[in-house]
């Protein structure tokens, strides 16, 4: 794919050609992620079940960590928090070298939109961090929803999409899904671990993030795809 190809242009034809359906699918998946979003809020706001698993997964947690584990998940953590910031960056100057300037607006929407949208949402709830006698590490922030799962879902998910519009090979493409989705968990599990977030902040970060994503994504292709039906009629 040469500098001045559209990266929409790498999408198979018969993916193409299946555009309405995709679109179908991203809404119902946006409607799921919101429905699971709501659940988790009716249960933290009403101090449901959700958050005594929420304390007592907490506590576990807390229990049985070590320095070494407390080290190593502090490492991971950085790949949703440090590190993220910095190949997200990078991946904005490829689409400049690139002069891939939808690809560029959407990645900085898609991102940028990811923090403030997580910021609102921290600010709305308030929720406060769990709490111990000697926390494994100190965040100053609100908890919920967590902003490394989020981020790190709507960060690598749109990177995964990305490389999975240039490979043509499934098996490739799925390999690349399933990494990012390890990736993902990994992230989240590691700030359990760690003890600044509960599990529900976790599972509402990843469902606003697929909320997020997948309307990033649906937006994309249908601004590319009236953009080839303009082309075609010209």
């Amino acid at each position: 794919m040469n500098a001045s190809q559209p990266l929409e242009k790498a999408v198979p034809i018969p993916v193409r050609g299946h555009a309405t359906l995709y679109i179908v699918i991203g809404l119902i998946c946006c409607i799921v992620s919101l429905l699971i979003f709501a659940q988790l809020v009716d249960g933290v706001s009403e101090n449901e079940f959700i958050v005594q698993i929420d304390v007592a997964l907490a506590n576990a947690l807390h229990s049985v960590a070590t320095a070494g584990s407390t080290s190593a998940f502090e490492l991971i953590s950085l790949f949703g928090g440090t590190i993220l910031f910095g190949w997200s960056l990078l991946v904005g100057l490829i689409f400049v070298w690139k002069r891939q300037w939808l690809g560029l607006i959407i990645w900085t929407i898609t991102i940028v939109g990811g923090e403030v949208l997580n910021s609102i949402l921290k600010l709305f709830f308030a929720r406060p961090r769990p709490t111990f006698a000697t926390p494994l590490v100190i965040e100053r922030f609100y908890s919920f929803p967590s902003g490394h799962a989020m981020m790190s879902f709507i960060a690598y998910g749109m990177l995964a999409y990305i490389i999975c519009l240039m490979l043509k090979n499934n098996a490739q493409r799925l390999l690349v899904i399933l990494a990012t989705g390890f990736i993902v968990v990994i992230i989240g599990v590691s700030r359990i671990a760690l003890g600044v977030h509960y599990l529900s902040d976790v599972l509402a970060g990843y469902s606003v993030a697929a909320l997020w994503l997948i309307t990033c994504i649906m937006t994309w292709r249908l601004i590319h795809s009236r953009r080839a039906a303009r082309s075609a009629t010209a």
